[in-house]
Protein backbone atom coordinates (compact mmCIF):
# COMPACT_ATOMS: atom_id res chain seq x y z
CA UNK A 1 0.00 0.00 0.00
CA UNK A 2 1.47 3.32 -1.00
CA UNK A 3 1.13 6.55 0.93
CA UNK A 4 -0.92 8.14 -1.88
CA UNK A 5 -3.33 5.20 -1.95
CA UNK A 6 -3.71 5.33 1.83
CA UNK A 7 -4.42 9.07 1.73
CA UNK A 8 -7.07 8.53 -0.95
CA UNK A 9 -8.77 5.91 1.19
CA UNK A 10 -8.59 8.21 4.21
CA UNK A 11 -10.02 11.11 2.20
CA UNK A 12 -12.83 8.80 1.00
CA UNK A 13 -13.52 7.72 4.58
CA UNK A 14 -13.46 11.35 5.73
CA UNK A 15 -15.94 12.28 3.00
CA UNK A 16 -18.26 9.46 4.04
CA UNK A 17 -18.10 10.52 7.68
CA UNK A 18 -19.00 14.11 6.75
CA UNK A 19 -21.92 12.87 4.61
CA UNK A 20 -23.12 10.74 7.53
CA UNK A 21 -22.87 13.72 9.90
CA UNK A 22 -24.88 15.87 7.49
CA UNK A 23 -27.44 13.11 7.05
CA UNK A 24 -27.68 12.75 10.83
CA UNK A 25 -28.20 16.51 11.23
CA UNK A 26 -30.91 16.55 8.55
CA UNK A 27 -32.61 13.51 10.10
CA UNK A 28 -32.49 15.08 13.55
CA UNK A 29 -33.94 18.36 12.26
CA UNK A 30 -36.73 16.50 10.43
CA UNK A 31 -37.44 14.48 13.58
CA UNK A 32 -37.77 17.70 15.62
CA UNK A 33 -40.23 19.09 13.06
CA UNK A 34 -42.25 15.87 13.16
CA UNK A 35 -42.27 15.81 16.96
CA UNK A 36 -43.58 19.40 17.01
CA UNK A 37 -46.26 18.39 14.52
CA UNK A 38 -47.23 15.42 16.71
CA UNK A 39 -47.53 17.73 19.74
CA UNK A 40 -49.69 20.15 17.75
CA UNK A 41 -51.92 17.36 16.47
CA UNK A 42 -52.31 15.87 19.96
CA UNK A 43 -53.35 19.26 21.29
CA UNK A 44 -55.80 19.69 18.43
CA UNK A 45 -57.15 16.19 19.01
CA UNK A 46 -57.72 16.98 22.70
CA UNK A 47 -59.63 20.12 21.73
CA UNK A 48 -61.75 18.21 19.22
CA UNK A 49 -62.40 15.48 21.79
CA UNK A 50 -63.46 18.07 24.35
CA UNK A 51 -65.77 19.72 21.81
CA UNK A 52 -67.16 16.30 20.89
CA UNK A 53 -67.94 15.58 24.55
CA UNK A 54 -69.64 18.95 24.89
CA UNK A 55 -71.73 18.36 21.78
CA UNK A 56 -72.73 14.87 22.97
CA UNK A 57 -73.87 16.35 26.26
CA UNK A 58 -75.77 19.09 24.48
CA UNK A 59 -77.36 16.53 22.15
CA UNK A 60 -78.49 14.45 25.13
CA UNK A 61 -79.98 17.54 26.72
CA UNK A 62 -81.85 18.35 23.49
CA UNK A 63 -83.13 14.78 23.36
CA UNK A 64 -84.46 15.05 26.94
CA UNK A 65 -86.10 18.39 26.10
CA UNK A 66 -87.65 16.89 22.97
CA UNK A 67 -89.10 14.01 24.99
CA UNK A 68 -90.55 16.42 27.58
CA UNK A 69 -92.12 18.57 24.88
CA UNK A 70 -93.50 15.47 23.14
CA UNK A 71 -95.12 14.30 26.40
CA UNK A 72 -96.63 17.74 27.02
CA UNK A 73 -98.01 17.96 23.48
CA UNK A 74 -99.47 14.45 23.77
CA UNK A 75 -101.13 15.45 27.07
CA UNK A 76 -102.58 18.58 25.47
CA UNK A 77 -103.81 16.60 22.48
CA UNK A 78 -105.25 13.97 24.83
CA UNK A 79 -107.17 16.62 26.71
CA UNK A 80 -108.52 18.01 23.43
CA UNK A 81 -109.83 14.59 22.33
CA UNK A 82 -112.83 14.98 24.64
CA UNK A 83 -113.84 18.32 23.17
CA UNK A 84 -116.12 18.63 20.22
CA UNK A 85 -115.16 21.46 17.98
Amino acid sequence: MTLGNGLEKFADLESRVYRMVELFKATKARNEVLEAEVRRLKSEMEQVSSENDRLKSESSEFERDRELIKERVERILGSLDGWEI
